[in-house]
């Protein structure tokens, strides 16, 4: 729409010398500058306020921050940001069908966060103009009038209808009109002969929204996604996906402490962590589960530079509340890209109650603070089970979460209560995000596979294990109802720490077979059990007798020590279970291919590899040799690593690292996990059944440390690979250990979840279940016996027990809310958030053509404006504008 003729000019004199102090039309502009002034197009009109006649006087869009000297206009606009200049003598200066006067509502210069950009075709850059439909460019604000109708889309919300697909890829828009401004932001539809509509955010009214069937909302309708003009929401989807059946949660944001929690609806409770008046974090509790959490803000502790390390330092604040046990920890990424570790402790604490003790861990984490939970008591002591999160964002800024919960609600029969999977939630990354990251729905249809598992445990055979063997087969049951209970196909074999010295020893060179018998699994590392008419004494016989190959005329057998029953405790006294697990990984690898029968002695190519490390003494593997060496060699001691040990890296690159994208060594090519149970970090082990290890105990094994921290070369492989670093020093902290490995191999072989979700938020059905009279197939309880899982560092969800698919046809539907990572700057905080040109709706944070330094945190001009500026204008690098070039 043309803006009709302006009225008629005021008289005006192109000779008079005083024009430079006149303002006839009271523009901003002297009628000196209009008359001598020649812009692309021609010259405004001193006579006319507004020569285009968009709404906008001429000064104002020329970038008048002043009047003229010597007038005294009364009604003069200025522009308060003249870096944005429009042109005065074009009434739609971007060419998107709005008037500059519409789109600069207020008609102050400068484009404000309820107005379209008048410098921008599409404002919010999905595709669409911001004004009316121009031929086969599709337009938003179809009646020019600068206000959302009814049917019309927003031109300043990229997705108007919040369904999370954006106005231009409901619309069918495959090309952007603004492709420069809009680089990295505008997506393109997919499949433009199929559109949704862009202002109802449940086009086909199925009661699921667009963006939530459309899982990777780019338009089109892929495959495993429903399609949201098909009204769809059938079976195990419309039992979990539609508004009203999903799982709902709370949020708790704090902008100071850089935070963003999602909570179940029964944390009512939540309180500021404060110093000063500086919010620090956040205390909260849930009563009808009885579980507690503190979460807060901090910089990494003197010396630490990732996650490991920061645990490590705080551990002792947290121990000073009460004696810690049984510790396990383990590596990962979260969510949004950030190295973290996820630890567990018990704690003591049995006449303390819940939500005191929680109060305690604030005092001590964050010392001199105020905001503590409420004086009622929770009504339940400890022991307590501490599950913490220590994100590492950037050496200013490490997150600590720590979920508390009364330790005999979270074990034993009660392992699947509310309690332990809200406080898993809490602490495996899930939950957390930076302040102001925005979140969306999502329904996935699925089947789950049975994924496959080879499990290969590297066991330390030396004299000081005995009793760590015995502890290792006593949670062989537990292990193995687990792996039963889920989806997976597992097998195990075991080799000893001498696996790879030659054939000097009774375990060296020989692997204990990969089987699925639970109680042949306990003869290797139960003592005493010995191969008796081929059987393995001192084990059960139910379901499946432990079976056995003897030994030949020369006494060995080709599974080891004891025919193949008891690893025993004859082995090398320089282990090597790193080497031991190398070795392995190459004998047993590539392996057979899925349509081969099963060797007992080759990996399944199409399974998981797991490497469970068990032994009190850290990794002596010589370098280049298939041989120990006592303390590594030269310059050796029990607390120092040598010179002649082969390198961890070596090892690292061998089985890979979560935190690189290099390839892997191995044969597979691929990632395997290694877990630990060992000897934990800064402690003493290897002196024997019932006896205190110490740093003066002659019987002690080789650890290394510096000061009493840990420089362990198991611990270093364990952590690099992402596995659970468990401890050795007693037989319930072995059982600990191995309940935390089997669930994450579990959880790692779940179903794959495409967003990062809320764990809390997750809500699942089945077509069919295995037992339909022991599991609701419409809303799949939370449970590892009969019910679903979800492990958040792995971003997987697993199925157990009367829950699993009853066949392999059986459709699974899950529904969640997930994050979206918007929030780039791990402090927290927008980069140049604090320069005066800041612009929030701006990509690159800055107003107009500016672009954010962000070594500097400040907003600056690009060397010629980036080459923006087009015919008949140039570059003002002082203003940081393309002006007209004038003469």
């Amino acid at each position: 729409m043309v803006p009709p003729p302006p009225p008629p000019p005021l008289p005006t004199d192109p000779n008079d010398p005083k024009n430079d102090t006149k303002d006839t039309d009271c523009d901003g502009l002297s009628d000196k500058v209009e008359f001598e002034t020649v812009r692309d197009g021609g010259k405004t009109d001193p006579g006319q306020r507004d020569t285009d006649n968009d709404g906008l006087p001429d000064g104002l869009e020329a970038g008048v921050t002043q009047p003229v000297a010597g007038t005294s206009c009364s009604n003069l606009l200025l522009d308060s940001d003249p870096r944005r200049q429009t042109d005065p003598l074009s009434y739609d200066t971007d060419g998107d069908g709005l008037w500059d006067g519409v789109e600069d509502a207020n008609k102050n210069g400068k484009a404000d966060d309820d107005e379209t950009n008048p410098l921008m075709k599409d404002t919010d850059c999905d595709g669409l103009v911001d004004g009316p439909t121009q031929g086969a460019v599709k337009g938003e604000d179809q009646n020019a009038d600068g206000k959302k109708g009814a049917n019309e889309t927003d031109p300043r919300r990229f997705d108007t209808d919040g369904d999370g697909i954006s106005d231009g890829v409901e619309s069918g828009v495959t090309v952007s009109p603004d492709p420069v401004a809009c680089a990295n932001i505008f997506i393109p539809d997919s499949s433009p002969g199929t559109t949704t509509n862009p202002v109802n955010p449940d086009s086909d009214g199925d009661g699921i929204p667009d963006g939530a069937e459309d899982t990777n909302q780019n338009g089109g309708v892929d495959p495993g996604e429903l399609d949201p003009n098909a009204g769809d929401a059938s079976g195990p989807v419309g039992q979990v996906c539609t508004v009203n059946n999903l799982r709902p949660v709370t949020f708790q944001s704090e902008d100071g402490a850089d935070l963003k929690l999602a909570l179940p609806p029964e944390f009512t409770e939540v309180t500021q962590i404060k110093v000063g008046n500086e919010v620090k974090g956040l205390v909260g509790y849930d009563s009808s589960a009885k579980v507690a959490f503190l979460a807060f803000r901090r910089a990494a502790p003197a010396g630490a530079t990732d996650p490991l390390g920061d645990e490590e330092e705080l551990r002792p604040a947290i121990n000073g509340k009460g004696a810690l046990t049984n510790r396990t920890a383990q590596v990962f990424k979260t969510w949004d890209g950030f190295n973290a570790v996820q630890a567990f402790y018990d704690q003591s604490g049995a006449s303390t109650d819940l939500k005191r003790r929680t109060d305690q861990l604030v005092d001590a984490l964050v010392p001199g603070s105020t905001g503590r939970l409420s004086q009622e008591a929770a009504g339940v002591n400890g022991d307590f089970r501490l599950q913490a999160l220590f994100v590492h964002r950037s050496n200013d800024s490490v997150v600590v979460l720590v979920a508390v919960v009364p330790l005999a609600s979270v074990t034993g029969a009660n392992r699947s209560s509310t309690a332990a999977f809200s406080s898993k939630d809490l602490s495996d990354g899930s939950a957390l995000a930076q302040f102001g990251e925005p979140t969306a729905v999502q329904c996935e249809r699925f089947q789950l596979e049975a994924a496959k598992v080879d499990f290969i445990f590297v066991v330390d055979d030396s004299g000081s294990m005995a009793s760590s063997q015995d502890a290792l087969a006593a949670t062989a049951n537990a292990a193995v109802d687990s792996l039963n209970a889920s989806s997976l196909d597992w097998r195990m074999a075991l080799v000893s720490s001498s696996y790879h010295f030659g054939t000097s020893w009774p375990n060296s060179g020989t692997i204990r077979r990969f089987t699925r018998n639970v109680n042949k699994v306990k003869s290797w590392l139960t003592s005493g059990s010995t191969c008796v008419n081929n059987v393995c004494s001192g084990v059960p016989t139910a379901p499946e007798v432990a079976n056995c190959p003897g030994a030949d005329s020369n006494g060995k057998s080709i599974e080891g020590a004891n025919g193949g029953c008891s690893l025993g405790i004859a082995g090398a006294p320089n282990e090597g279970v790193l080497g031991a697990a190398r070795k392995t990984i190459d004998d047993i690898t590539p392996g057979t291919e899925p349509a081969e029968p099963e060797s007992n002695l080759r990996a399944r190519k199409d399974a998981t590899l797991v490497v469970v490390l068990l032994g009190d003494a850290d990794d002596q593997t010589q370098k280049d040799v298939n041989n120990g060496v006592e303390n590594c060699g030269s310059g050796g001691t029990k607390e120092k690593e040598g010179s002649a040990c082969e390198p961890v890296q070596t090892f690292i690159n061998f089985f890979g690292s979560v935190t690189s994208s290099v390839t892997p060594t191995n044969k597979t090519g691929s990632l395997i996990t290694v877990h630990g149970i060992i000897c934990p970090g800064g402690s003493y082990c290897g002196c024997g059944t019932g006896q205190t290890c110490t740093g003066t105990s002659t019987g002690r094994e080789f650890n290394p440390q510096a000061g009493g921290v840990s420089k362990a070369r198991n611990a270093a492989v364990v952590n690099a690979t992402g596995g659970v670093i468990g401890s050795i020093i007693d037989n319930n902290s072995i059982r600990v250990s191995m309940d935390a490995i089997i669930a994450d191999a579990i959880g790692n072989a779940g179903y794959k979840t495409l967003k990062p979700p809320i764990g809390a938020s997750l809500k699942v059905a089945l077509s069919e279940v295995r037992d339909a009279n022991v599991c609701n197939a419409n809303n799949v309880p939370r449970s590892t016996v009969n019910g679903f899982d979800f492990d958040g560092s792995a971003r997987t969800l697993s199925l157990f027990g009367a829950c699993r698919p009853a066949n392999e046809n059986s459709q699974a539907a899950v529904s969640y809310q997930y994050w979206i990572d918007q929030e780039k700057d791990p402090n927290g905080g927008v980069p140049c958030q604090d320069d005066p040109d800041y612009d929030e709706t701006e990509p690159d944070h800055c107003d107009d053509l500016l672009a954010c330094n962000e070594s500097t945190d400040a907003c600056v001009c690009p060397a010629n404006c980036n080459d923006t500026c087009g015919a008949g204008t140039r570059c003002d690098e002082a203003l940081c504008a393309c002006v007209p070039v004038i003469g």
